[in-house]
């Protein structure tokens, strides 16, 4: 009993609080490197594909322009346009996909950037596209995990028990992490709406100075005692009530519970 709690304790350690706000960070930064890798793996497609559209291009003008087609037989040609057509055909497919691809990645770079900026500014708002996109992400990878299983020819390159536990593993790490991110923003917000309650209002004491004292510092411009530090304008919250003293100024990542 003591061997299982004790392997609970440790695998519970980077959700805990003291350790929450540093595995939202490390989550974050492999995030924006995943995303920035998948960008570049779709603009180096895009960059080959477009290539490779231009070369068929090229190939089917020169096809035109040169004497193989007067010289073959009405049947070959038939045969070469067809070729020539169905490349094309295929060529603008895969731009289609990449460009969409591309379009995806680049949202999904900026989601990142977004969740990354969150975790180290303290800002709930900038999960939100984050949590949106990865959500269906993870939709749609475990909808295509389940569409390419039940392709038999699969099966040829690894067993049947090897991709599943693939899949499942996958599945499971990124819905951890969505979970991981789901809970230190539940905490930010909950921590802001303590900051927004945590206000209270303090009766500003007297400012009057006795004359014999003589000091000129504490006074302002127009000769009037400037009022304690902590009832100053720019400490002050600006609230229905008027001007409140701010209970709560520690930082609040650091007593996340």
């Amino acid at each position: 009993m003591y061997l299982i709690n004790r392997v609970r304790d440790i695998v519970t350690v980077p959700v805990s609080p003291k350790y929450l706000r540093i595995s939202a960070i490390l989550i974050a930064i492999y995030k924006v490197l995943v995303a920035h890798v998948l960008l570049f793996v779709m603009l180096l497609g895009l960059a080959h594909a477009e290539e490779m559209s231009t070369i068929l291009q090229m190939s089917i003008a020169d096809q035109k322009d040169s004497e193989y087609i007067w010289t073959t037989s009405e049947q070959e040609e038939a045969i070469n346009e067809w070729r020539f057509k169905s490349a094309e055909k295929l060529a603008s497919v895969t731009l289609c996909m990449l460009y969409i691809g591309t379009t995806l990645a680049t949202i999904y770079v900026l989601s990142c950037l977004g969740l990354l900026i969150g975790t180290l500014r303290n800002r709930h708002e900038f999960f939100i596209p984050w949590m949106v996109v990865d959500f269906f992400g993870t939709l749609v990878s475990a909808s295509i995990m389940l569409a390419v299983a039940y392709n038999k020819s699969t099966y040829q390159f690894v067993s049947k028990w090897q991709y599943w536990a693939f899949c499942a593993v996958t599945t499971a790490f990124n819905i951890v992490i969505w979970l991981v991110i789901r809970m230190f923003y539940k905490n930010l917000v909950h921590m802001t709406k303590l900051r927004e309650v945590a206000i209270v209002a303090i009766p500003c004491p007297a400012t009057s100075l006795p004359p014999s004292t003589g000091a000129v510092s504490s006074k302002t411009a127009n000769g009037q005692a400037r009022p304690p530090y902590h009832y100053r304008r720019e400490n002050m919250h600006l609230s229905d009530g008027g001007l409140k003293h701010i209970l709560f100024d520690a930082n609040e990542a650091n007593y996340l519970v």
